[in-house]
């Protein structure tokens, strides 16, 4: 009995010394952008002054942008001096700058081998950032943990759907669907494991035809590295928004923990104009609080398009090709993992609400709620409430 336990014991030590050394040489792949380029590529990529908006004030600091992934980033800093907040929120603003540089399937930069780099030539051996590596590796990763419903090798696919929301925009008299030969051709390009990741030597290669997207994981991978450089440089309370990615640290100055209040998604895609969100209990539909969370909403109520007046929005399920059928939102409430929050938050909203709510519940540190349709109705997950304010 006593050697079983001395086993045990001892394999707990290994791992958890493993899990240690993993997150050890994460970071040692993390380095803030005025270590790894020139004063150059700083003044030309890295300013602070022009790519956002600091307000310094007596008892917060904030820092405002709209540059990057396509959305507002805000961080709020409380609890800091004023004369070092401004740094801070420097720092963290090349992080942003950093990512959505490395992570961009929209444009190539000189300075970075990106996302739309390798996909411009798949068949190439690229040198990638080790940071790139990093966030590349754990979409591999993920496919097999989210059984499939992450993939980052659907990129062929996505951009079918893609370019025909954005025409929809444009010309909305001619919005129309992807045909499904269209479809099932790409679907050729979409098998991740012909992806060759070199985790050690830092390359990259694929077959003919492939491209990735990694705007499934990006957004939030980046605000837990945000969060890493915010801890690293001293602050001991904030609040990141990045574009409904929302991550807290610390206490609100008032001694209570954050509370964030979860817009009703059917008020967001009614652009307000039922009656119910016109007040603020219609307006939220949970109002949570915590310390140390983070929360991610995944949905169809943001970017979509008709076509003759069915919608059809800008998650695609990797089983179908197509935008998942069931379900207007979920959200996730992580109290560990955080990195992981924007793949979570996506395959569960593409798997069947009883397949996901097994999931979540086997798993202490995430909570969920799905908002299933447009009269309101939810299912939530067993200890959802724990966090309900």
């Amino acid at each position: 009995m006593k050697k079983t336990l001395l086993l045990i014991l001892l394999a707990v030590s290994l791992q958890c010394k493993a899990t240690e050394q993993g997150l050890d040489n994460e970071s040692q792949h993390f380095h803030l952008a005025k270590e790894k380029y020139s004063s150059k590529v700083l003044a030309q990529f890295y300013p602070c002054d022009d790519n956002a908006l600091i307000n310094i004030e007596k008892d917060r600091a904030t820092l405002t942008t709209l540059s990057y992934f396509g959305t507002a980033i805000n961080i709020t800093l409380y609890q800091t001096a004023s004369e070092q907040a401004e740094a801070i929120l420097c720092n963290a603003l090349a992080v942003i700058q950093d990512y959505h540089y490395l992570a961009s399937n929209y444009a190539a930069y000189p300075h970075v081998t990106n996302v739309k780099t390798i996909n411009q030539a798949p068949t190439l051996t690229h040198h990638i950032d080790p940071q790139l590596t990093d966030l590349i590796a754990t979409s591999i990763d993920w496919h097999q943990e989210s059984q499939g419903y992450f993939n980052v090798a659907l990129s062929p696919v996505i951009s079918l759907w893609r370019k025909k929301r954005f025409l929809c925009q444009e010309t909305p008299e001619d919005c129309s669907l992807p045909s499904e030969q269209s479809l099932r051709q790409a679907a050729q390009y979409i098998d991740i494991s012909n992806i060759t990741l070199d985790r050690q030597n830092n390359t990259i290669t694929m077959a003919d035809g492939m491209s990735i997207d990694l705007g499934g994981i990006a957004k939030g991978w980046m605000v837990e590295k945000l969060f890493d450089q915010l801890r690293r440089d001293g602050a001991e309370a904030f609040v990141i928004n990045a574009g409904g990615n929302i991550r807290h640290y610390g206490e609100h100055p008032s001694g209570r923990s954050f509370i964030t209040a979860i817009e009703d998604p059917v008020c967001k895609q009614s652009e307000y104009t039922l009656e119910k969100c016109q007040t603020q209990e219609g307006l939220y539909h949970e109002v949570i609080a915590g310390e140390n969370l983070t929360v991610v909403s995944s949905g169809n109520y943001l970017r979509y398009f008709e076509v003759n007046g069915k919608q059809y929005h800008h998650i695609i399920d990797p089983n179908t090709l197509n935008p998942e059928k069931e379900g207007v939102a979920v959200t996730v409430i992580l109290s560990s993992h955080h990195i992981y929050a924007d793949i979570i938050s996506t395959m569960l909203f593409l798997m069947p609400v009883e397949q996901g709510l097994k999931y979540v519940n086997e798993r202490p540190w995430i909570e969920a709620v799905w908002y299933l349709n447009k009269q309101g109705d939810k299912i939530k997950s067993a200890n959802f409430n724990k966090y309900k304010f």
